[in-house]
C-alpha cells in the first residue's frame, strides 16, 4: 500500500510540475536596440514568480569594446515598465556581464555576451513594455551609454 501511495504522490507531483511549467510564456522577439543593432532583446519569459529578459550583446565591429552590468539597487539598474498601467518593476538580479562597480568586460570582435535580467512578475495583461537602464533617462553628466528599449510589444497572452 505504501508503494501505491508513493506512486500516486509521484504522479500527482509530476502532473503539478507539468501544469505549473505550462504557465510560463516565452516570447522570442529578436528586437534590436534602436541606437545599437548589436544589442538585441532576444527573449522575455513570463511566469507567476518572475519575468526574465535575455539580451544578446554582440560585437560585429573590427575593434573590441567594453561593457558592464549595472548592479541591482543602483539608480542605473534596469527597470521594466508596463506602458499600459505605468507599473515599474525593478531589476532583481542580473548576470552575464561583470558589474560596472567591479570592472568592465571586453567584448572582442566577432564575440557575444548574453545578459540575463530578472524582474518581479509582469502585471496581468501587460503587452507593451519599456526596458531600460537608468529608467530610460539619459544622463548628460555620464559617459556611459544606457540601453533603452522604448516600445516592446508582446503578443496577447
Amino acid at each position: 500500500m505504501r508503494c501505491t501511495f508513493s506512486l500516486r504522490l509521484f504522479a500527482a507531483l509530476s502532473a503539478l510540475t507539468v501544469a505549473c511549467g505550462a504557465h510560463a510564456q516565452s516570447f522570442k522577439l529578436q528586437l534590436p536596440l534602436e541606437s545599437d543593432p548589436d544589442v538585441v532583446l532576444q527573449e522575455v519569459v513570463v511566469d507567476a514568480k518572475q519575468t526574465r529578459i535575455t539580451l544578446l550583446v554582440k560585437n560585429s565591429t573590427n575593434e573590441a569594446f567594453e561593457a558592464c552590468a549595472q548592479p541591482t539597487g543602483s539608480p542605473d539598474a534596469f527597470t521594466l515598465k508596463d506602458l499600459g498601467s505605468g507599473t515599474v518593476l525593478q531589476q532583481q538580479s542580473i548576470g552575464g556581464l561583470t558589474l560596472c562597480n567591479v570592472k568592465m568586460d571586453v567584448v572582442k570582435p566577432g564575440r557575444s555576451k548574453f545578459l540575463k535580467i530578472t524582474f518581479p512578475p509582469l502585471p496581468a495583461g501587460a503587452t507593451r513594455l519599456q526596458l531600460g537602464e537608468a529608467s530610460c533617462q539619459p544622463r548628460p553628466d555620464s559617459d556611459m551609454e544606457f540601453w533603452c528599449f522604448k516600445n516592446i510589444v508582446l503578443p496577447a497572452r
